[in-house]
């Protein structure tokens, strides 16, 4: 006998609504399941963060000065802003960083972290290369040719004066690159006159390039060709021990090696000297 299709039609909807409520409620528990552990993992960061924030587990105890030679630990320590309550966690360490930079002899700074209660602070400082003069003030440069502050009471050096190279206010690179140069040629060298023999450097439209050391020698060299100059140096110097024995200052000329001029005196304090104070070699 077959069932007529109102009958049919009812028995299809009695079974779709069966599977419906079977899959209602899992389609409202699942979100329901995720919200909750959501909300648990955050509470749990929330408490963990806020623990972590307040435990003296990682209050600051130690810090390292790595580093510093010309400013010291106790500097950079109050350049950075550090307190001995700190946590380590909340320190900001570009703020610190940027508080140790403020002073000039700092080139560069690195600070890191040792957990649980450690913070180690890494300095580059500069290396004072010359001072350089600028009207009656001396100025502090680095190798790189940046003049990075004035030099003060308490600034201590041995680096050499260089004079004449602010032409109209500012620096001359170039010049002061072969006046580094030439200092550089010394180093490797092992005659007269040795790096730390150099005591001043001048560089002006007479003389081109000078050099003044340590024992009242004036040197004209101008740039350049410096072997082949200091080679007739040195014969120069064996010489003239024997005919100046007391010592006193004299101003040479070896920008012309073929032609190389004596002076008694120094030619940046005496001024123009008399033909009488020459001698030729």
């Amino acid at each position: 006998m077959k069932k007529s299709p109102r009958k049919t039609t009812l028995s299809t909807r009695k079974n779709r609504l069966k599977r419906r409520s079977g899959i209602i409620p899992g389609e409202i528990f699942k979100p329901l399941a995720i919200v909750s552990v959501a909300g648990l993992l955050a509470f749990f960061m929330v408490y963990a963060y806020n623990f972590a924030m307040c435990a003296n587990y990682f209050q600051l105890e130690n810090t390292i000065v790595r580093g510093c030679n010309k400013v010291s630990e106790e500097r950079i320590v109050e350049l950075a802003g550090i307190s001995p309550s700190m946590n380590i966690l909340t320190a900001n360490l570009w703020t610190m960083a940027r508080g140790i930079e403020k002073n000039p002899w700092i080139k560069d700074v690195s600070i890191g972290r040792e957990f649980p209660d450690r913070l180690v602070i890494e300095v580059v400082e500069r290396e004072t290369a010359a001072l350089l003069k600028k009207d009656k003030d001396l100025y502090i440069v680095d190798r790189g040719g940046e003049v990075f502050k004035k030099f003060e009471a308490g600034d201590s050096t041995d680096a050499p004066v260089f004079t004449g190279f602010y032409r109209n206010g500012r620096v001359r690179k170039d010049l002061l690159e072969k006046a580094f140069g030439f200092m550089d040629y010394l180093s490797e060298g092992d005659s007269f006159p040795r790096v730390w023999n150099v005591s001043e450097i001048y560089v002006d439209d007479r003389y081109e390039f000078s050099v003044v050391t340590d024992n009242h020698l004036f040197l004209n060299l101008g740039f350049g060709d410096y072997g082949k100059k200091l080679k007739r140096l040195k014969r120069i110097m064996a010489d003239l021990a024997q005919k100046n024995p007391d010592g006193v200052s004299l101003s040479i000329d070896l920008v012309d090696c073929s032609r190389i001029t004596v002076q008694r005196g120094s030619v940046l304090s005496s001024g123009n000297l008399t033909e009488d104070h020459k001698t030729e070699i």
